[in-house]
């Protein structure tokens, strides 16, 4: 195999695991092409891949501004968006590739990219548990009312690349390799500071009553001996009002901070959550989205003891309580460190290419 095409779309956590399986292709002498919404074209390029956006295909922004129900209309639209398949047989007729992957959720262009006889390998970010329910939920019933059939697309897929480990959710089904996490950078055990560190992180997709929520954290801790960082995605850091200990700032390299981090509170955003577990951190998932695979996430970490998950609408009260509990509970504390040593064996990102490449797998 000599060529590959990457179809993703600015869902946020979606794009690092397709990064790095693009990054790992690269590297074993695969050309990797990324085809994508024009805000993604910075971090494509700074993982050292080609891309191109969307010129046919519906242009998103993820972190614009929208209601619930304007949110899930517009997803939907680009998910049956078959103008993304179009824009993909321009590049496919230029210059053939041998690998096609396309993010899980495009289901237009994954439907018109099989009906076309191209063998497509479906990406899936997160658990594929949520993502088979949503298929088949009011989110795919919505996508067949625009003539998309997503179990059928799923189905239709040559391979099913699952970018988590196997025990957050039931299991491989036929057809799905689970890769375990993708890192972002090489992971390491993150070692407490002095004075805990907890580093506050939500999503880079604006979602209602976000700001709110992130402000009830740093509320919740004001008074707590820990120093937080709370890095606000799409939430203007105008909007909230810091405590004495507390830092707020748009962005900041993960990389930066996770290795002096105790604990992470975030949205259940599966990048984030896997970036913080594989550096041994538990974690406190605050869902911000029900028909997201947020919840189903917090549910993992709390199954799996490596963390918590609380309501979005959570006190500062009860917000405190789960913090102080994941700061000094030995056994979620053990749970999450193994789990990091387990996740830091090998990339998710070289399983994945070893099944592409159709590489034994290792026993």
């Amino acid at each position: 195999m000599t060529s590959a095409l990457i179809i993703t779309w600015d869902g946020g956590g979606n794009l690092p695991p397709a990064l790095g399986i693009g990054r790992e292709l690269q590297a074993r002498g695969v050309a990797v092409r990324v085809l994508g919404n024009a805000v993604q074209a910075d971090a494509v390029a700074a993982a050292g891949l080609a891309f191109t956006p969307f010129t046919l295909g519906r242009d998103y922004v993820s972190a614009e501004p929208r209601g619930t129900v304007d949110g899930v209309r517009g997803l939907v639209a680009l998910f049956a968006d078959r103008g993304i398949a179009d824009d993909a047989r321009a590049m496919l007729d230029a210059e053939p590739a041998d690998l096609v992957i396309v993010d899980c959720l495009l289901w237009g262009a994954a439907a018109q990219l099989q009906a076309e006889g191209h063998r497509v390998i479906s990406l899936v970010h997160s658990l594929a548990d949520y993502f088979d329910r949503n298929a088949r939920g009011p989110v795919g019933l919505l996508a067949r009312m625009r003539g998309v059939n997503p179990p059928r697309v799923a189905r239709g897929a040559a391979l099913t690349l699952v970018t988590t480990r196997a025990d957050l959710e039931a299991g491989p089904r036929p057809g799905e390799v689970h890769t375990g996490f993708v890192w972002q950078g090489v992971p390491a055990q993150a070692t407490a500071a002095a004075v805990p560190q907890v580093l506050v992180s939500f999503s880079t997709t604006a979602f209602p009553g976000q700001a709110a929520a992130m402000q009830r954290v740093i509320d919740a801790l004001a008074q707590e001996p820990v120093e937080v960082l709370v890095t606000t995605g799409a939430v203007d850091p105008a909007d909230l009002v810091p405590a004495a200990n507390t830092t707020v700032v748009r962005r900041r390299d993960h990389a930066e901070v996770l290795p002096t981090t105790s604990v992470v509170i975030g949205h259940g955003g599966h990048a984030t959550t896997a970036r913080a577990l594989s550096a041994g951190i538990p974690v406190l998932v605050i869902p911000m989205h029900p028909l997201m695979d947020q919840p189903a996430v917090g549910r993992a970490v709390e199954r799996l003891g490596v963390g918590a998950t609380l309501p979005k609408s959570a006190s500062p009260a009860r917000i405190r309580e789960a913090t102080r509990r994941l700061l000094s509970d030995a056994s979620v504390r053990a749970a999450a460190r193994r789990m990091g040593e387990e996740a830091r064996e090998r990339d998710g990102a070289a399983v994945a290419v070893d099944a592409l490449l159709g590489v034994p797998a290792q026993s």
